[in-house]
């Protein structure tokens, strides 16, 4: 169940700020659905081939963060589970389990508009333990993550609490 609809992104020509601009538009509209305010594109080419919101709430599915569900729509999309050559453009910094399924799917890399320092307790309860994971798969998969230089300000996806 996706709670914010993300077909009108499919097929869009966007550059990394244009691409990282709306991972965050989509991330406060997750917001506003009631849903976590995470969101990402999977572009290749210069053209979304996928995008996604976290849908972890709505679908009971731990997994199912916003970087996780565009690259699941991009692999539907095609019809492969390889997406080589791709880049997600993510509203957060990615967590561990998002880098991971990114490195798993041939994703080059993850462009990001937050830095995880600006993810609110409310949603990360544990920013330590987070923290120490995405060490974790960094040191395995350096350079799969970073920050975007586009300006964007991701806070306001974010909101002031559920």
């Amino acid at each position: 169940m996706t709670t914010v609809d993300v077909d009108e992104l499919i097929g869009a020509a966007l550059g990394e700020d244009a691409a990282l601009a709306r991972a965050v538009e989509l991330a406060g509209r997750n917001r506003v659905a009631g849903q976590l305010p995470f969101a990402a594109l999977v572009v290749r080419d210069g053209k979304v081939i996928g995008a996604g919101v976290n849908t972890a709430m709505a679908d009971l599915d731990p997994s199912a963060h916003g970087e996780v569900t565009a690259i699941r729509d991009a692999a539907r999309r095609l019809g492969t589970l390889d997406l080589s050559g791709a880049v997600v453009y993510s509203s957060c910094e990615p967590c561990a389990i998002c880098r991971l399924v990114a490195a798993a799917s041939g994703v080059s890399e993850i462009v990001f508009a937050a830095p995880k320092e600006s993810v609110p307790a409310w949603i990360d309860g544990d920013p330590a333990t987070t923290a120490r994971l995405i060490d974790a798969v960094t040191a395995v998969l350096p350079g799969i993550a970073r920050r975007g230089d586009s300006g964007v300000d991701a806070a306001g996806a974010f909101g002031g609490g559920r």
